[in-house]
This record gives structure tokens, sequence and C-alpha cells, in this order.
């Protein structure tokens, strides 16, 4: 009897441990496939700013973009040399738990096997001295035989188990060797990655500073091109704020005309005063989507960012961005990033046009068009064409200016859209 129970607790524990190597093996995996399609989206990303810098260069004109491109290519692929770091650490952490985890499964199937070793070797010795019908009957009450009919059943049914766990542990640790030497395998690729993309790391820096150092050949022209990029962006941004201001107010109108009726509405999530039921859901929909929004247009690269900062190569040049600036494929169609109503379409000096769409007390802004699709306070969908990047003859791509508005808080749309 003792050693029926020696063996099934023995058989327990080692089932608890297959179970925490099973579950561990699966959270590994987790972070693993993560890493992975993390280092994929960065590589396509890569890619991408790639055949738009190759665009670029075609046009003599484009330092500037040339120079925005290729900084944002060397942190794209310091983002990928990090990620490829992660991938290494995770592999060593996989190799040593896996290691251990082996040594453990190795040491534990001895055990097993020692005991069941010993208990056939004690079951067939005394084969024929104890029979089991007369086992049962020599009995001398009723409930000593039927304990000594449940002892034989459980001690062969605990003989029956722990054969299959040693099968399931010898095929276990077949497994693991192989997942090992994988592991392994894909540590070496990773550092033969991890050693190309510090070449290609390289050589952007050296082509950076070359061009950097042609930039400042003609520093006055590039200054003067800055200047006006920037006094132009102020004045799409002081009608943006304008027009803010009076959707805001208008608003506010509402909710004071509703009040003095004696009627409320209310706002989920948005907190925002004269939303009508319908345009508080849309706004809570647009938050909730945080993230996860699509980008105005299908295919392009960030190149200016959002917020406040000295010119990456002309110091004394401050920017302020309101938004975010996406070369794309020229004449690119603009998408709308969520469903809403039109707020206003306006156009420039220089003949741009912008389209602003409401979500609730959200604002998207879509600046530097060349046609437009839409008019004001028609509804739109998600995905939906409102028009054309503006391009010129001598430009290879287009670039597209892109703003989300919270009432009169701007937000980085970096951390509204998809990756």
């Amino acid at each position: 009897m003792v050693k029926s129970i020696k063996i099934y607790r023995i058989f327990s524990f080692f089932a608890f441990a297959l179970w925490l190597l099973l579950s561990g093996a699966a959270m590994g995996q987790n972070t693993k496939t993560k890493l992975a399609n993390e280092k994929k989206q960065i590589e396509e990303e890569i890619a991408e700013q790639k055949k738009l810098l190759e665009a670029t260069k075609k046009n003599k004109t484009a330092s500037l973009r040339d120079i925005q491109l290729i900084t944002n290519q060397i942190k794209k692929q310091e983002q990928l040399i990090e990620v490829i770091n992660d991938e290494i650490s995770s592999l060593d952490n996989d190799i040593e738990e896996n290691t251990k985890e082996l040594e453990a499964l190795k040491s534990k199937l001895d055990v097993l096997i020692d005991e069941y070793k010993k208990a056939v070797y004690v079951a067939y010795k005394y084969r024929n001295v104890i029979n089991k019908t007369g086992f049962v009957l020599s009995s001398e009450s009723f409930t000593q035989a039927v304990r000594r009919m449940n002892y034989l059943q459980e001690y062969s049914r605990s003989l029956n188990q722990q054969l299959s766990t040693i099968l399931r542990t010898q095929l276990e640790i077949k497994k693991k060797d192989t997942i090992l030497r994988q592991n392994k395998a894909e540590k070496t690729q990773l550092f033969q990655d991890k050693n190309k993309e510090k070449q290609n790391l390289s050589k952007q820096q050296q082509e950076k500073n070359t061009i950097v150092a042609n930039l400042k050949k003609k520093e006055s022209q590039i200054n003067n091109e800055i200047v006006k990029k920037v006094k132009r962006q102020k004045q799409i941004d002081d009608a943006i704020k304008k027009i803010i201001a009076e959707e805001i107010a208008a608003r506010e109108k509402r909710a004071t005309e509703t009040a003095n009726k004696g009627t409320t509405s209310s706002a989920p999530k948005t907190n925002a005063i004269g939303l009508t039921p319908e345009e508080a859901n849309l706004a809570s929909n647009f938050e909730s989507n945080k993230g996860k929004l699509p980008w105005p247009v299908e295919k392009g690269s960030i190149i200016a960012n959002f917020g406040t900062y000295s010119h990456p190569e002309v110091s004394s040049v401050k920017i302020t961005n309101n938004g975010i600036n996406i070369l794309t494929e020229k004449n690119a169609p603009v998408r709308v990033v969520f469903n809403g109503v039109v707020s206003r379409v306006f156009e420039m000096d220089d003949g741009s046009k912008v389209v602003m769409i409401r979500h609730g007390n959200y604002i998207t802004v879509y600046s530097n068009l060349s046609t437009v699709n839409v008019k004001q306070d028609s509804k739109v969908t998600t995905k939906q064409v409102i028009g054309y990047v503006k391009g010129t003859a001598s430009e290879a791509h287009s670039e597209l200016h892109f703003e989300i508005w919270k009432d009169k808080n701007m937000l980085n749309p970096s951390l509204w859209i998809m990756r």
C-alpha cells in the first residue's frame, strides 16, 4: 500500500511539473510571436522608406526630404536592432529554461523508471505467492476484502499511469531537444541579422553625413525654404484653430439653449458640452479606437513628427508641428480615418485644400490636398476617399499633413493610427 501511495504521489507531482513546463512554453511563445511581428512591421516600414528615398534621390532639389527619410531610416534601423536584441535575450531565456526543464525531466524520469522497475519486480517476485483471488478471499472481514480489492486495482492503475507518464516524458524530452536545437539555430541567424543591420546603420549614417555636408554649402537657400514652409503651416494652423473655436462656441451655445428648454443630453466618456447623444456615442467610439485607426493614406512614411523641436539640421529654426507629415505616393488618395461629418473644407493661398472631419468633440484634419470629394456637413465613413494629396511636377512624391484634435487640445496622431 505504501509503495502504491508513493508511486501515485510521484505521478501527481510529475504531472504538475509537466503542466508548468507546457504553460511556460506557451508564455514564451507569445513573447516570441510578439517580437517577430514587431520585427516584421519595422522591416516593412524600412522597405517602404527605402523606396521613397530612392525616388527622392532622383530629384536634386529634394535634399531636405532625403535628410528626413534617412533620419527616419536610422531610427527604424536602431529600433530593429533593439528588437533583434530582445529576440536574442528571449531565446537565451528559452534556452536556459529549456535546459533546466530537460535536466529536471531526465532526473524525474530516472526516478519514475527506477520506481516502476521496483514495482514490476515486486509484482513478478510474488506472482505465485500472492494469488489475487486468494488475497481478497483470505480477508478477515468484508471491509478488509474491499480494501484489498481497491488496493490491487489502485496498484495496477498506478503502474499503468506511471508507464504512460514515462512514455509521454520521453516524447517530451525529444521535443525539448528539438526545440533547443531550433533555438540555437535561430540565435545564430539573429546574430547574423544584427550584424547586417549594424552595417546598414553605419552606411546610412555616412550617407546622412554626406548630405548634411552638401546642404551646408547652400545653407541660406535651405533656411529660406524652411522658413517658408513654417510660415505656410502657421497660416493653416491659425485657420484650423479659428474653426475649432467656432465649433466649440456653437456647441456651447446649443448646450445653453438646450438647458434653457429644461432638457439635458449625456456624453459618455467624452465629458464634452453640447454633444447630441449620437455625437457623444461617435466620440466615445473614436476614443476607444486609439492606436487602431487606419492611416489617412494607404502607404507612406512619417517624415515630420508631432511637437515642438529644433529642425534636425538647422537648429536655429524652431518647428511646431500640430500633427504629423506623411510622405506618400504622388497624388495618393486620402482616406478618412473614422466615421464622422465634414466640419469644413477650405483652400489656402497656394491652392492647397484642407478638410476637417468632426467625430463628436474630436476633429481630424487633412492638409495639402489638390482636390476634394466631399462637402461641408456630409457624412463620411472609415477609409472613404475624401480627396488626393497635392504634388508638384518636379517631385516624385506628395506630402500629407494630418492632425487630431480633442476640443482645443492637439493630440499626437502617431499614438492614434496603427503602426
